[in-house]
């Protein structure tokens, strides 16, 4: 099985398993581990799509899911999400982000990982470039 594949895989594990398993790797093979962080694609770094990538995604993604997977994250991310929205959209989410109850952890990651799912779909249908780490992409 090749890094990228094993990346692949960690990707659509949630981030504190992820972590685990990339910590214990890291002590066996720390080159072996560095690749596969590099090939890695995380939740944030979707805030690393151009424009039109994050759009073509946000069409693609439910208000709810978006709510949910967005709980918790850094305020730079939420404010490119909510920059890539209508303004009708943006406000809307606005709200759920302020007013929702706290939500269960698993509940979060699963948003994510949905989310994460659409942008490879996107991707394999040609219409996004998703973000690598060894592959810094350029504007």
């Amino acid at each position: 099985m090749s890094h990228e594949q094993v990346a692949r895989i960690l990707s659509r594990l949630d981030r504190r398993t992820t972590d685990r398993i990339l910590a214990h790797l890291e002590e066996q093979e720390s080159t072996l581990a560095h690749r596969i962080r590099d090939n890695m694609v995380l939740f944030e770094d979707l805030g690393k799509l151009d424009k039109r990538g994050l759009q073509t995604l946000l069409q693609e993604v439910t208000d709810e899911t978006l709510a949910v997977a967005l709980r918790g994250e850094l305020p730079e991310l939420v404010a490119r999400f909510k920059g890539n929205l209508s303004h009708r959209r943006a406000e809307e989410l606005h709200e759920a982000l302020m007013l929702a109850p706290p939500q269960p952890r698993p509940r979060v990651e699963q948003a994510r990982r949905e989310i994460l799912e659409t942008a490879r779909q996107l991707q394999a249908r040609g219409l996004l470039i998703l973000p690598s780490r060894s592959e810094p992409m350029i504007d």
